[in-house]
């Protein structure tokens, strides 16, 4: 049975067989679909909001990798200028593992 675990808001692992997955999340504009027009003609009440969706987009052999590609990702997609920046953005992505394995410990207990 395949894993299904969100790590952060933007990132849940998965798995196959062989690889645990890294997931991110994105969002999709229904405005800009080439058929908007004609579904929202026929559907006024059709939401237009950002559809949030999940994108493969690493490969692991293990758990622990795929959190450290995750924590790396964050660093360097960040607006990071100093030092400081760097270990803030690594204590926020630390203390949002340990609350969620906080919250999983306590659902087992």
């Amino acid at each position: 049975m395949p894993i299904e675990i969100p790590i952060s808001p933007d990132y849940k692992l998965s798995s196959d067989e062989r690889n645990i997955i890294v997931n991110e999340r994105y969002f999709t504009d229904p405005t800009k679909a080439p058929n908007w027009p004609k579904r929202f003609a026929d559907n006024p009440d059709l939401d237009p909001s950002p559809i949030a969706r999940w994108r493969e987009i690493a490969y692991f052999s293990s758990v622990d990798r795929a959190i450290m590609f995750v924590m790396d990702r964050r660093v360097k997609l960040s607006d990071a200028k100093t030092l400081e920046d760097l270990a803030r953005i690594i204590r926020e992505f630390r203390g949002e593992l340990a609350a969620l394995l906080t919250v999983e410990g306590n659902r087992k207990g």
